[in-house]
């Protein structure tokens, strides 16, 4: 009973989470959230942990349905138990946590709760292909917080959290020099560069029409008015923007750079790739007119990008007969270059991963980001999306143009604010400037190392040092 008690108080921390965060921002709501999760796991970690995850998934990922069942048009039980297995499976990984918690037992409490908020992000980020949504770092966005983001990421804002949740829960004076760090000035890191004009392209293209014959037409010369009708320095066109690929598609694309010579010009595109037993392609951000070059995606999607199971899935519902299932990872010999500017380049939810936006990202002049976000739907992802992108902007410094199919397109400044956007569902074309940046934040000299450090040294404590020192006695 006291372990069902645990669980459901955990499942409610985990609600609270998803709260704290886009479109919500109940920001007050994640320490109570990591409270509730806490006092679960001091009476039985396992199950606290694993109704904490299900929890947060449930209410915060539950849009993984639009994804399947509405969009993919999936039949209804494969669709049912495939949304199962994906909500499950995360909760089993928070889970594994709390078993990580209770091997740490002879840690104090205030190491080992913020440290096991970081170990259950870096699982997330890092196993398998990873699924880093709905870090708690990202509920710091909008409050006065967010001015530590330059200097420890999100992972350093989560383990802030958690901090405060065991400061909360044991009603420590901890809580007094954690309340004074909303005081902590903002401070430009980065220097302003030279300024471009830009053209977002928001096609607005519908999911199940992107690769319909009777649509090509039409989704061409919708990218191309709202092209021409709006000359920019630079364009940037979304993710898999035309359904054009091999031959076409150079030929269609080397057409507009020479159209629009004094533009760099930026779309997302499949690129060929080796050939196999099927056509396989590169994900790719391309460049055309005074862009040149290319940068590939190497964070894939599972089932959307490739298919782990392809020899029976393959044919089994239309889903996976689609081209962005046969996507292959890879990095490009000849990055992408936007007529001298080097961009940070983020496709689809690769801007999740604080890691990769990084390594990409810390010595770039501005970010760019092309997406589709037609797979979401109207559910609370879009703007979940658009939050992780605001937080890798604000922790590099970088401004960030972010160009999506059907929303939503934005400029997103240096300091993480929305500078302009265009609403969901409307085919349409956000202009403006954006200016370069030189220098480095404090969080863009050192990364996530730190943090993943300090995760990985308790996991490896709760692996191999407990057990030794079990064993000695």
């Amino acid at each position: 009973m006291k372990r069902l008690a645990a669980s459901a108080l955990a499942a409610l921390g985990g609600v609270a989470q998803t709260l704290s965060q886009a479109p919500f921002d109940w920001a007050w709501l994640l320490p109570l959230g990591l409270v509730c999760w806490l006092v679960g796991l001091r009476v039985a970690p396992v199950a606290a942990s694993f109704g904490f995850g299900l929890g947060l998934y449930a209410s915060g990922a539950h849009w993984v349905w639009i994804s399947i069942h509405d969009v993919a048009q999936t039949p209804f039980v494969i669709a049912a138990l495939l949304q199962g297995a994906f909500i499950l499976g995360l909760a089993g990984l928070f889970a594994l946590n709390g078993w990580f918690y209770r091997r740490l037992h002879p840690l104090s409490e205030w190491i080992r709760f913020p440290g096991l908020v970081l170990i259950s992000e870096l699982i997330r980020s890092y196993f398998l292909t990873g699924f880093p949504w709905l870090l708690a770092g990202y509920a710091a966005l909008d409050t006065p917080y967010q001015t530590l983001a330059p200097l420890i990421g999100v992972y350093g804002l989560s383990a802030l959290a958690g901090i405060a949740a065991v400061a909360l829960a044991r009603r420590s004076w901890v809580l007094v020099p954690l309340a004074a760090l909303a005081w902590v000035p903002s401070v430009s890191w980065t220097q302003p560069q030279d300024t471009r004009s830009f053209n977002l392209v928001q096609g607005n293209i519908p999911a199940d029409k992107k690769w319909d014959p009777d649509w090509r037409e039409r989704i061409i010369d919708r990218h191309l008015a709202l092209t021409l009708d709006n000359p920019a320095d630079i364009i940037i066109w979304s993710e898999a923007a035309l359904p054009l690929l091999n031959q076409s598609a150079d030929q269609f694309f080397q057409q507009l750079g020479e159209a629009l010579p004094d533009s760099a010009i930026v779309s997302g595109r499949l690129i060929a790739g080796p050939k196999d037993r099927l056509p396989r392609y590169y994900n790719a951000m391309a460049g055309t007119g005074l862009a040149q070059g290319a940068d590939y995606k190497s964070r894939l999607v599972p089932f959307g990008e490739y298919m782990p199971l392809e020899r029976w899935l393959r044919g089994l519902i239309d889903f996976f007969d689609l081209p962005l299932s046969t996507i292959i990872a890879g990095q490009s010999s000849e990055p992408l270059q936007l007529d001298g500017w080097q961009p940070g380049s983020l496709i689809c939810y690769e801007v999740a991963y604080p890691g990769l936006a990084w390594q990409v990202g810390r010595d770039s002049e501005i970010l760019l980001s092309v997406s589709n976000d037609a797979w979401f739907g109207s559910s609370i992802a879009r703007d979940q999306h658009l939050q992780m992108a605001r937080m890798r902007a604000l922790e590099l410094g970088r401004p960030m143009l972010r160009a999506t199919n059907d929303g939503i397109t934005a400029h997103i400044a240096a300091n993480g604010q929305v500078l302009a956007q265009l609403p969901n569902f409307t085919h349409a074309a956000l202009r403006g400037e954006v200016q370069a940046v030189a220098g480095r934040t404090p969080y863009g000299w050192i990364g996530p190392w730190p943090w993943l450090a300090i995760a990985s040294g308790l996991l490896i404590w709760a692996l191999i040092a407990v057990p030794l020192r079990r064993r000695d006695r």
